[in-house]
C-alpha cells in the first residue's frame, strides 16, 4: 500500500460534500493514462489501496465504499470492481447508447450518453438487472444527450447537454427497484450551441461547466452555478475568445461558498459566492440567459508552464489533491487546503 504524505498550503478554511453527491471515504485518483488509484485519506496521509487499468477511452466512478466501475465508451463494455472481496463482473450494456457519463451508488450503476434509442439507463446490482429510464418527450429530440449525473439524498440528477431547450431530469431515489421519474426543469442558456460537459453538487448549490459558440464573440467558456433545485437564481462566469482575458475551465469543484477553478491560461482560481450575484428568472421580461459576473472577480495563483488538468476534493475534507501536466507531458499531484 503506498503512502503520500500531505503537504498543505492554506487558503480558507471551510466545509464541503462531496463533487457528485456520493458519500463515502474512498476517492479515485488518475495516475497515468493507463491507471488509476483508489485511496482514502487518514492522519494528513494519502493512502493508495488498489490500481486498476484503464485507457484513453475510458470513463470511471466510484460509490466511495465499496466498488468501482471502469466503462469503455468505444465497445460499452463495463468492469465493475468490488473491492472488498476483490470480485469482478464484467458487463455489457443492452441498449443503443453511446457512454458518456457514469455513476455509481450503493445499489445501483447509472450510464447517461447520447441516442442511439436510449439517453439513460439504469443497472440493478443486486438483481443484474438492465432498466431503461424513462425520458419525457419533450426531451427526445435528436441531438440530446445526458452528459453528466450527480445525487442528493433523495434524487438522481441527470443534465441534459446539447440543443434548446435544454432540461434537468430528476428521478427519485430508492433502494430497490427501477427509478421512476419525478419531474423535470428547464435551464436558463449562455447562448448559442452550449454543450455541457460536466456537473458538480453540493448542499447549497448545482454548478455546470459549458462552452457556446457565435460568430460574433467566438467560443466562450461558462461556470453557471444555481442556489436551489428550482433553477430559478443562477449566475455565470463566462470568458469568451474575443477579450483580451479570455481563458478556459478545464475543471471546477464547489466547496463552501467558494468555486475552485483549474484554467490552463490562469492556473488555479478561486471566486467567492455571493447571494447578490444570483437574479430571479422572471419569465416576463424574457431572462433567458443567466447572470453574468466578471471574470476580473477570480483570484489566480499562476502555474508557470504547467496546466492544472483536474480538481479532486478529498471526500469530508476541505482538501483537494489537483492533477498538473508540464510542457513534456509529465504529470504530478498537488495537494492543497483551500
Amino acid at each position: 500500500m503506498k503512502r503520500l504524505l500531505v503537504i498543505l498550503t492554506l487558503f480558507y478554511s471551510l466545509t464541503i460534500f462531496g463533487q457528485n453527491g456520493i458519500k463515502g471515504n474512498y476517492f479515485l485518483l488518475l495516475k497515468s493514462n493507463e491507471a488509476i488509484s483508489l485511496n482514502t485519506f487518514e492522519n494528513s496521509i494519502i493512502e493508495e489501496h488498489k490500481t486498476f487499468k484503464i485507457s484513453q477511452k475510458s470513463i470511471f466512478t466510484t460509490d466511495k465504499k465499496t466498488r468501482v466501475a471502469i466503462l469503455d465508451t468505444v465497445k460499452s463494455n463495463i468492469i465493475l470492481y468490488d473491492i472488498q472481496s476483490s470480485k469482478k463482473t464484467k458487463l455489457t450494456i443492452p441498449y443503443d447508447l453511446k457512454p458518456k457519463t457514469i455513476l455509481l451508488n450503493e445499489n445501483n450503476l447509472f450510464v447517461g450518453g447520447k441516442m442511439g434509442k436510449e439517453i439513460l439507463v439504469q443497472y440493478r446490482i443486486k438483481s443484474n438487472k438492465w432498466e431503461k429510464l424513462e425520458i419525457p418527450e419533450e426531451v427526445l429530440m435528436w441531438g440530446k444527450a445526458v452528459d453528466d449525473i450527480v445525487i442528493n439524498d433523495s434524487l438522481l440528477i441527470a443534465i441534459d447537454n446539447l440543443v434548446m431547450p435544454k432540461y434537468v431530469l430528476f428521478y427519485s431515489l430508492k433502494p430497490e427497484g427501477k427509478l421512476e421519474l419525478s419531474h423535470f426543469k428547464d435551464l436558463k442558456s449562455n447562448g448559442s450551441y452550449e454543450s455541457i460537459h460536466q456537473g458538480r453538487i453540493t448542499e447549497k448549490y448545482l454548478g455546470l461547466i459549458s462552452n457556446t459558440y457565435s460568430g460574433y464573440v467566438g467560443s466562450t467558456e461558462h461556470i453557471t452555478i444555481y442556489n436551489n433545485l428550482e433553477f430559478t437564481s443562477s449566475f455565470a462566469i463566462s470568458s469568451n475568445q474575443h477579450v483580451k482575458n479570455y481563458h478556459t475551465f478545464n475543471d471546477f469543484a464547489i466547496i463552501g461558498d467558494r468555486i475552485i477553478i483549474a484554467s490552463k491560461e490562469k492556473g488555479l482560481g478561486i471566486l467567492k459566492i455571493k447571494d447578490s450575484y444570483f437574479k430571479e428568472h422572471d419569465e416576463y421580461k424574457n431572462k433567458r440567459f443567466n447572470t453574468r459576473i466578471n471574470t476580473s472577480k477570480i483570484k489566480y495563483l499562476a502555474y508557470k508552464n504547467e496546466t492544472i488538468l483536474k480538481i479532486t476534493i478529498i471526500p469530508n475534507t476541505d482538501i483537494v489533491v489537483l492533477t498538473v501536466q508540464n510542457k513534456k507531458g509529465k504529470t504530478r499531484k498537488e495537494i492543497r487546503k483551500v
